[in-house]
This record gives C-alpha cells, sequence and structure tokens, in this order.
C-alpha cells in the first residue's frame, strides 16, 4: 500500500473536477426552463425590432401622404 497517498491524491482531483464541472454546468441556460426563457426573449426582441421598423415605415408613409395633400391645399388656393 505503498501507493495510497498517490490514490487519494487523485481520488481528491476528480472530486475537485467533478464539484467544479457541476458548478460550470449550473450556468444560464442550463435548464429546459431556463433555455425556453431564452428563446422567448429572443423572440420578443425579434418581434419588437419587427414593430420598430413597421412603425418606421407607416410614420414615413403617413410624412408622404401629408406631404401630399398639403402640395393639394396649395394647389386649391
Amino acid at each position: 500500500m505503498k501507493n495510497l497517498p498517490f490514490y487519494r491524491l487523485i481520488k481528491n482531483s476528480l472530486c475537485i473536477v467533478m464539484v467544479i464541472s457541476m458548478a460550470c454546468s449550473c450556468g444560464r441556460g442550463s435548464s429546459p426552463e431556463e433555455r425556453m426563457s431564452l428563446k422567448l426573449e429572443a423572440l420578443q426582441k425579434e418581434m419588437i425590432d419587427s414593430l420598430a421598423h413597421q412603425n418606421r415605415a407607416i410614420l414615413d408613409s403617413l410624412g408622404r401622404i401629408r406631404e401630399e395633400l398639403n402640395e393639394i391645399k396649395q394647389l386649391r388656393k
């Protein structure tokens, strides 16, 4: 049993590696609920960006319509 300290060292090292790997695997997105939450957040951001783009397009169209109406009013005077 000369190698007993060596085996203890290996055993302790493996325990430390296991604890570190378990701690690292408990990050955000490690559970199914967290992954679903991350996906929903990404989808919400994409939808908000899309709505903002649509809103800018609508406001641009309204501005052009307003300019055309003002031109028509000027022609009638």
